[in-house]
């Protein structure tokens, strides 16, 4: 048996930062699908006697072996089919690893998706569940991933404010988004590509103890349902606004943490300025937000490409890593590879 998909990775605009045991996260998020930066994952189960678990990322063996083979194991009691199998994996993706988009969001996304898709196979999740399903298995193999799995815009943790919102899995919220929205690009500034000083993993586990703890889960819960009451109008300013305000206290966490880090590059500072500036002359809808790394999302509207694209090559290129930049927007979600 086999399944095989396609999954996009994703950007918050409200972050995800700090979870509790059973990969739950602190504060709900928000975040859209990206289109071109996309896993494809195959998955082929044989009979365990043929063989252990093979994973291969490019068709070679990958340093994430082990993440996935823990990963299976941790789902033993959720999908007890699993221990009866060896896998095979294999899977490609559209973009650097280093490119300042969340590659395990698209990666877990895609494999949870395998995994449903292969559980519904052998009849253990219905149709009406399988999204549902999806986002859970890829919740607990990367927090993040939980959104994937959703074209457009979608919702992770509970808040009273959204019914239906839960810790264990994301849900889509598109039909309470304003059609504007829906033209969405972000251009993903590589400032710098080399592996972070301090991972995610380690960055959600600093927030434990972190001083500000408390009145940063307040902050995102507050943040999270404004930001959809801002959308839900054409109220772009607004949106930027806060958008850019939930990036900036992302690093704030980090660089308040202990100990603490700053992930931020002298040309990470330098292009945000130059963002803001171009904003404040042209009075362009733009904004920007960071995951947590160097590289700056530039988000904009599609009706203002051209004039968005020309200030990134005349202005924001030479402060990139070797003018690397990739053009990214809105997109529609999963797609099954027959």
């Amino acid at each position: 048996m086999q399944s095989c998909w396609s999954c996009p990775s994703n950007i918050a605009l409200v972050k995800y930062w700090g979870k509790r045991e059973g990969q739950l996260p602190l504060n709900p998020s928000l975040s859209f699908s990206l289109k071109e930066a996309r896993t494809t994952t195959r998955v082929v189960v044989h009979q365990k006697s043929t063989g252990s678990h093979v994973f291969l990322f490019e068709g070679k063996p990958s340093i994430f072996s082990e993440r996935i083979e823990n990963y299976l194991c941790a789902l033993k009691d959720e999908i007890p089919w699993i221990s009866r199998y060896a896998f095979h994996i294999e899977s490609t993706n559209t973009f650097p690893h280093s490119a300042g988009i969340a590659s395990s969001a698209s990666a877990f996304g895609a494999l949870a998706l395998c995994l449903a898709d292969l559980d519904r196979q052998f009849g253990e999740t219905s149709d009406d569940q399988f999204y549902q399903r999806a986002s859970q298995l890829a919740r607990m193999g990367s927090g993040s991933a939980a959104r994937s799995v959703y074209p457009g815009f979608s919702w992770w943790g509970y808040s009273p404010a959204l019914q239906g919102s839960s810790d264990e899995y994301a849900i889509p919220v598109n039909g309470k988004i304003f059609p504007g929205y829906s033209q969405l690009r972000d251009a993903v500034l590589l400032v710098d590509s080399a592996k972070k000083s301090v991972s995610s993993s380690a960055g959600h586990q600093l927030m434990e103890n972190h001083p500000y703890r408390d009145k940063r889960i307040e902050q995102a819960n507050v943040h999270a349902e404004e930001l959809l009451r801002i959308m839900q109008t054409g109220r772009y300013d607004e949106f930027f606004q806060l958008v850019e305000q939930e990036a900036f206290s992302l690093h704030a966490l980090m660089m308040s943490s202990v100990p603490p880090y700053l992930l931020l590059k002298p040309n990470s500072i330098r292009i945000i300025e130059k963002i803001r500036d171009f904003r404040n002359q042209s009075h362009l809808p733009v904004g920007l937000t960071i995951d947590a790394g160097p590289n700056i999302h530039l988000l904009y509207l599609s009706e203002n490409r051209d004039a968005i694209q020309r200030f990134i090559e005349t202005e924001l290129l030479s402060l990139t890593e070797n003018r690397a930049w990739l053009d990214d927007r809105i997109g529609d979600g999963p797609v099954k590879v027959e």
